[in-house]
């Protein structure tokens, strides 16, 4: 078993003065009370602290060398207790985000903004990957917060809505004639169940290109080798120069949602972090 800070405390004070009573008064508790406490440290350590005579305390030397070293551990504790004050009083901290690769080109950038504008000392750790494994990341404790798209509900998740999508078809602006070539991400459900329909009534005899990067079938879409299938927010990114394709195609409506776990709010800096995020869209 561990000492603890009130323990090491009494102990230090005791070596220092080499007398009971006079330690009691300086730290203004009872003769019994710190007798007590050294008793229960000794015991703890299993050994014996200090010899006692009538002239007062005299440190063994193991006594000795546990001085040293409680020095140290009431530092570390101090600077621990300090430290978990400041982020309960004051907008500091470091905290990771986790965010789609495209989620984060439209959010992130209003989020720094606003966090060098209103909490400088915030820092962030950026963790990019699909809206399913960010979710898992905060569920385990490994993302703190998540900019995620249709998030699945887990009852140690908070989950905030702050805005919609739409997932359609898009072509570069002007562009007459198309290659017959299909852009879309089909690992994701959404984008596989829109692909399968309008297969069946537009596509029959269109060739499909796989990637897991929107930014990529932004690029190939803008350079005109195709229609990609790509959310709204992204599409129309930086003022890009794309249009719907068919307006009559199937449209799949999204929601993007701040996900996070309730503890992110016990500091100062994890709720001004969370009201800026809720912003930043």
């Amino acid at each position: 078993m561990l000492p603890t800070p009130t323990e090491l405390e009494y102990f230090a004070e005791t070596f220092r003065t080499k007398h009971i009573s006079k330690a009691a008064i300086r730290l203004g508790v009872t003769q019994p009370t710190l007798t007590q406490s050294l008793q229960k440290l000794e015991e703890k350590l299993g050994s014996k602290l200090f010899h006692r005579t009538r002239q007062g305390l005299i440190p063994t030397e193991e006594g000795s060398l546990f001085f040293v070293k409680a020095h140290t551990l009431l530092d570390s504790w101090r600077e621990v207790s300090e430290g978990v004050q400041v982020s309960r009083t004051e907008i500091q901290g470091r905290f990771r985000v986790g965010c789609h690769q495209s989620v984060g080109a439209y959010t992130l950038p209003s989020l720094l903004k606003n966090i060098n504008e209103s909490a400088p000392r915030i820092e962030l750790s950026l963790i990019h990957d699909f809206s399913r494994k960010v979710t898992e990341g905060i569920i385990s404790y490994q993302i703190d917060l998540g900019y995620v798209v249709n998030p699945m509900k887990h009852p140690d998740l908070v989950l905030k809505k702050i805005g919609d999508d739409r997932v359609m078809f898009w072509k570069k602006r002007g562009l007459s004639q198309i290659p017959k070539r299909i852009f879309a991400d089909v690992d994701q459900a959404q984008i596989e169940g829109r692909l399968g329909k309008a297969y069946k009534g537009f596509f029959k005899d269109w060739g499909l290109a796989q990637s897991s990067s929107l930014e990529l079938i932004r690029t190939l879409t803008l350079s005109g080798q195709g229609i990609g299938i790509l959310p709204e927010r992204v599409a129309k990114a930086d003022g890009a120069a794309l249009v719907v394709y068919d307006e009559s195609l199937p449209i799949r409506k999204d929601e993007i949602y701040l996900a996070y776990r309730k503890e992110v709010l016990s500091s100062k800096a994890g709720k001004e972090l969370i009201r800026l995020a809720s912003i930043a869209l």
